[in-house]
């Protein structure tokens, strides 16, 4: 069989993974990647890895993004054309369409950098079950048009001592007008998916700010460091939005 000029072929049991992760976590560095797919299973040495970023990468599948001169290395993210394949093989999200003009603001990146973090440090302790990213979520959200549930920036299932706990991530890098969390809590308050969620702050003061605003929601909520979370997973000391606003360790508010 000839194939046309400049066709690529593409793998569905290592690209197409491949190209789900980046797509699904809007942007994420290539050593992110690899671990991701280490987890997945999909075993591979970083070069040959490379390889295949490379080829998909000058197929114009996905791209580096442009003016994150602070960030210490180059970090990938996913294309319509890449969207546009990925559909062709039954991957669509109505979150995220091969018909989107912007796939991610550029003050965003360091926001989906993070939430990588994040899951991975889950990953490496051997408690992650599941993850799925915002655009899965509102992707779902979208189908069933429900005013019960809310966005979450991730929500994870983990188990521990053999038991499972669902719970929802929120990632805050930048304080909100107290507006926009009002809308929040009543979000949180309606969402009917989840019992508890665990908002992560980029520094004290968001975090303080957080616990205040969020105070009163009838949600069972528990605010902690990024930092310190990835650290210590179920051993961080949490504030919670009881009563008394207690602190406990994650795995109190979790499984209490």
């Amino acid at each position: 069989m000839r194939y046309y000029k400049g066709y690529i072929a593409l793998s569905d049991a290592c690209d197409v993974p491949m190209m789900l992760h980046i797509r699904n976590a809007r942007a994420i560095y290539f050593d992110q990647l690899c671990e991701l797919l280490s987890f997945d299973g999909i075993a591979g040495a970083p070069r040959s890895i490379r390889w295949r970023v490379s080829r998909i990468e000058k197929a114009g599948l996905i791209a580096r993004f442009a003016g994150q001169r602070h960030l210490s290395r180059p970090v990938f993210g996913i294309t319509q054309s890449g969207l546009a394949f990925l559909e062709s093989r039954g991957h669509y999200l109505l979150s995220l369409p091969s018909t989107t003009d912007q796939i991610l603001h550029p003050s965003q990146v360091t926001h989906a950098l993070e939430l990588v973090n994040i899951r991975l440090a889950l990953a490496k302790f051997g408690l992650l079950r599941s993850w799925k990213s915002e655009l899965e979520i509102t992707s779902r959200n979208l189908v069933f048009e429900s005013s019960a549930t809310k966005d979450f920036d991730a929500v994870a299932d983990i188990e521990v001592d053999g038991n499972t706990h669902s719970f929802a991530i929120e990632y805050e890098r930048n304080p909100k007008a107290a507006s926009r969390y009002r809308s929040i809590r009543e979000s949180l308050d309606k969402d009917e998916t989840t019992d508890t969620v665990l908002y992560l702050a980029a520094n004290d003061d968001i975090l303080y700010l957080l616990a205040a605003e969020m105070s009163s929601s009838r949600k069972r909520i528990g605010f902690a460091l990024s930092d310190s979370f990835r650290r210590s997973l179920l051993d961080t000391r949490t504030l919670t939005n009881s009563k008394n606003s207690e602190i406990v360790s994650l795995r109190e508010l979790l499984f209490a």
